[in-house]
């Protein structure tokens, strides 16, 4: 059945144009074996750790790849939120969780939280994106998906367009804590799909370091240069 679905409705690689083979998934081998790779997860003083460095304390920080507008790579991110390519975010949320498990860095993680959508958002999209890549990452670090500590307190608008200061703004107070002894004592590996100022991962860490004995560290897929 997937080769007579490939004929009829070939499968595209987002990032060269090329026809996927039937042992390609989302990405063509080429692509997949030259994705920018940020090695971020092989220690712990890397650019995406240095970003929250004064603003909040985070156990550790990783990306898996380098993402910028003059990329193509930027189409994996953009099919997968916008477009509805969730075996996307799977592939590469198993990428990233197979790299942290594999560094020896984030072998204490006791649950993986994904950033919260509003429900509009939620709603409109049908599904949250980093939500699809904590499960993702939870499965390759054997560990579960803590859901609903965190809650969006109102709907913001897109963060995309906006510089440093608008993005810290439009996410300040935004999110607070609402499972708090769920996260109590517990180190939690924060996921969301790209780090560009930090603002969003950094809101959402200081809730959940409301919780006594709270741990927090995060994880993305892209990293923007």
């Amino acid at each position: 059945m997937r080769e007579l679905s490939d004929i009829l409705f070939p499968r595209i690689c987002p990032v060269c144009g090329v026809i996927l083979n039937g042992a390609e998934r989302e990405i063509c081998l080429d692509c997949l074996s030259s994705l920018p790779l940020t090695y971020f997860w092989l220690r712990a003083d890397n650019p995406a750790a240095e970003l929250f460095w004064g603003r909040v304390y985070f156990q550790r920080a990783a990306s898996l790849f380098f993402y910028n507008d003059g990329s193509p790579y930027k189409h994996l991110i953009h099919n997968f939120k916008y477009k509805g390519r969730k075996e996307t975010g799977v592939l590469l949320g198993r990428m990233l969780g197979k790299r942290l498990r594999e560094s020896g860095l984030y072998t204490d993680i006791d649950f993986v939280a994904a950033v919260p959508l509003h429900p509009l958002k939620h709603w409109s999209r049908g599904y949250n994106q980093a939500g699809i890549i904590a499960e993702a990452v939870a499965r390759e670090l054997g560990v579960k998906v803590l859901k609903g500590a965190l809650r969006r307190r109102s709907f913001t608008a897109t963060q995309t367009s906006k510089n440093a200061q608008e993005r810290w703004s439009n996410v300040s107070g935004v999110f607070r804590l609402a499972r708090r002894r769920d996260v109590e004592n517990r180190h939690i590996l924060l996921v969301d799909d790209v780090l560009t100022t930090g603002a969003t991962l950094e809101t959402c860490g200081h809730a959940l370091l409301e919780a006594e004995g709270c741990k927090v560290s995060v994880a993305t897929l892209a990293f923007v240069e």
